[in-house]
């Protein structure tokens, strides 16, 4: 009888320290997963801001361009 209270605990102790490992892991990959969500949407950001940009200089270009061709009178 004593054997098996002994084994008993021994499995309870090592539940515990499983359950704890489960809860470690499972914290550790919700801290990886909001860290990949931030840098997610700083990319998110930064492409917008990049397109922003690109379109200004396009739309700036083609503002050259038309008054360039309007100065010169190539209709």
């Amino acid at each position: 009888m004593k054997k098996k209270k002994e084994e008993i605990e021994k499995l309870k102790t090592k539940f515990k320290e499983l359950k704890s490992l489960v809860y470690e892991y499972k914290d550790q990959k919700d801290s990886e997963i909001n860290a990949l969500q931030i840098e997610q949407e700083q990319f998110k950001i930064e492409l917008e801001n990049l397109n922003h940009g690109y379109e200004k200089i396009i739309d700036d270009a083609s503002s050259q361009i038309e008054d360039f061709i309007s100065k010169n009178n190539f209709s």
